[in-house]
């Protein structure tokens, strides 16, 4: 059980309260901040999402916002101006980007990565929680605010993304009692669930015809690479925000135990996801190239080009002995 009396001291005195997630926010991300925002603003609190690009928030339709705009005056409500900053969902400072600089003086930070750094003034930090949505949904009822079908939705997000619809080994009963009680709020489960996995554009299928052939296998098809560029979106016609669903095509070839999706950029910077199928703790990978994340989901980015082949030889090590395979196998094709 969470201690959240520090918190709940924390909101009651102040009257205008920013909320960050990290950069490129996923259905966690969003979901957690708008709920939150959501229930301040039932609490009489003056709230807002200052997110790094609000264009972040049309990749996740169902997110449910408040037409009352938060007023102070008859003037929106300054980001410089509020007296309380909240973070969720957020492994350490730097993975704010441009918002590090705003995350100053009374400030809390609500998380559940397992590589997580304090970098708030008051930290909760609950590592066994499949999804932040699940800390902020606990959070909530803390507070005493009713849930509501917009507040359910968004906390429904949260969590069925971050747990790949319930299918990941971080679920636990209590994710499923939350799920169960959120639907009976009136959460329009099956749509967002429907959206967040079963929905493609074209343009998403058109990248997926070109990320099949970018795919190879390394050590007897335990481990799978994707790697695409700029020049692959362009040809797609769609934006890397906008595929990040993408992460999970190698990882689903059957005999993959661990994946790494790399995304080459313009200015030479490298972003690496890794995802394990098994048991191997991807976020001490991406901890040694300055990322971090869960065990079996993480990430980081960097500029170092000879990355991809010291990844894949940590990966090699890692697997059981009696599976290391040295060499590289065929690309694969459709």
């Amino acid at each position: 059980m969470i201690d959240f009396q520090e918190v709940i001291n924390a909101i009651n005195a102040a009257s205008k309260i920013a909320i960050y997630t990290h950069k490129n926010p996923d259905g966690d991300a969003i979901g957690s901040a708008f709920a939150l925002k959501l229930a301040l603003l039932s609490l009489g609190k003056l709230a807002d999402v200052y997110l790094e690009n609000n264009d972040s928030v049309k990749l996740f339709p169902f997110t449910k916002d408040t037409d009352a705009i938060p007023t102070l005056k008859g003037v929106r409500i300054a980001e410089i101006d509020c007296d309380l900053r909240i973070c969720v969902d957020c492994a350490d400072k730097a993975r704010l980007g441009v918002k590090e600089k705003n995350f100053t003086g009374d400030t809390i930070a609500i998380d559940h990565h397992i590589s997580h750094v304090e970098f708030a003034g008051l930290t909760i930090l609950d590592r066994e929680a499949a999804a932040c949505g699940e800390i902020i949904y606990s959070l909530i009822r803390a507070l005493g605010v009713e849930i509501t079908a917009d507040l359910a939705d968004n906390l429904y997000m949260a969590i069925v993304s971050d747990t790949g619809g319930f299918k990941y080994p971080a679920v636990t009963p209590e994710t499923l009692r939350i799920a169960a009680d959120l639907i009976e709020k009136g959460t329009n489960f099956s749509e967002i669930s429907r959206d967040i996995f079963d929905i493609h554009s074209m343009a998403y299928l058109n990248l997926t015809k070109i990320a099949i052939d970018k795919i190879t296998l390394y050590c007897d098809g335990k481990i799978a690479v994707l790697t695409v560029d700029n020049a692959d979106f362009t040809a797609a016609g769609i934006s890397e925000e906008s595929a990040d669903r993408i992460v999970d095509l190698p990882r689903n070839i059957g005999g993959v135990e661990v994946s790494v999706y790399v995304r080459r950029r313009k200015d030479g910077e490298i972003k690496m996801s890794l995802r394990s199928n098994g048991d191997i703790n991807v976020s001490e990978i991406a901890q040694k190239f300055g990322g971090g994340g869960h065990i079996r989901a993480a990430g980081f980015e960097t500029k170092n080009e000879d990355v991809v082949d010291e990844v894949i030889e940590l990966l090699r090590r890692s697997l059981p002995q009696n599976e290391l395979v040295v060499g590289r196998d065929d690309e694969l094709h459709s």
